[in-house]
């Protein structure tokens, strides 16, 4: 399994990084389709495990999201622009709400698991647009975002796959509290290293914050995804990247992580 989780790094990692770079509807695109993609794996998940999901909705709704902030001129924390978000978000309440009052067999569940999948995918990895856009240094704190928490799991899956001894979580059973140090550790270390290339932008102080808030909130948005996947019964979100299992899995850190951050740079600068 190590072979084809390198190699999908290796062809992956430049072109994220390139994306990154470029910035603008070049990024913004890209992470539209990490959403429509971790949508697709959430609906295939509750249908495994025989959870109610409206689908229709999950997805016009999931897209809706991420489109009417874009519109919004990436505006996640203010109201402003145009107001297609706000407008965006009544609606999704009132259409799920609407659609299982039309529907041949009524739910509550599939109305709450809906609503999980699209705020949790749609709305929260959006912020990821949202910190890219930050003025002056959203380039650096996204490549801080994103390379601090490569590092961290890599820190976490080896060290703990070596040294690991007490169990983290009945979730991930493989998980151990080691390695979530070993990946704490390395969080907190490598935001401090590259906050000295952001030309001053971000202080010590700032990168510490980010590194400590990356450290523990992207492991337990890493576990969140995991109970998905247990309350299913299913080991991966999918097998799109060898390897790394889905996108969900590959980017599952960034649910909790992206408004964790996002907010943690207009609030704390």
């Amino acid at each position: 399994m190590l072979l084809p989780r390198v190699l999908t790094a290796v062809f992956g990692i430049p072109v994220v990084l390139l994306l990154i770079r470029a910035g603008g509807a070049a990024y913004a695109v890209f992470v539209l389709a990490l959403i429509a993609l971790s949508l697709y794996e959430f609906a295939t998940l509750m249908k495994l495990g025989a959870k109610p999901v409206q689908v229709p909705t999950l997805y016009a709704f999931g897209l809706l999201i991420p489109a009417a902030l874009y519109f919004d001129r990436y505006s996640a924390a203010v109201a402003g622009g145009n107001n297609f978000t706000g407008f965006v978000i009544a609606l999704t309440v009132i259409g799920v709400m609407s659609y299982e009052l039309f529907s041949a067999k009524k739910y509550l569940e599939r109305i709450g698991l809906t609503l999980l999948g699209i705020f949790m995918i749609s709305w929260c990895l959006f912020h990821l647009v949202a910190i890219r856009d930050l003025r002056p240094d959203g380039m650096g704190l996204t490549l801080m975002l994103i390379v601090t928490v490569w590092i961290m799991d890599t820190a976490a899956y080896f060290l703990g796959k070596s040294f690991g001894r007490r169990q983290l979580s009945t979730i991930s059973p493989k998980k151990t509290w080691e390695g979530a140090a070993a990946g704490f550790i390395a969080s907190v270390v490598t935001a401090l290293v590259i906050s000295r290339f952001m030309n001053g932008t971000v202080s010590y102080a700032f990168a510490a914050g980010a590194g400590v808030l990356i450290g523990i909130f992207g492991q337990v948005s890493d576990i969140a995804e995991s109970m998905l996947k247990r309350a299913v019964g299913a080991k991966d979100s999918s097998s799109l990247l060898p390897g790394h299992g889905g996108v969900l899995d590959r980017f599952d850190s960034y649910i909790f992580l992206a408004p964790v951050i996002y907010y943690y740079a207009v609030f704390a600068r």
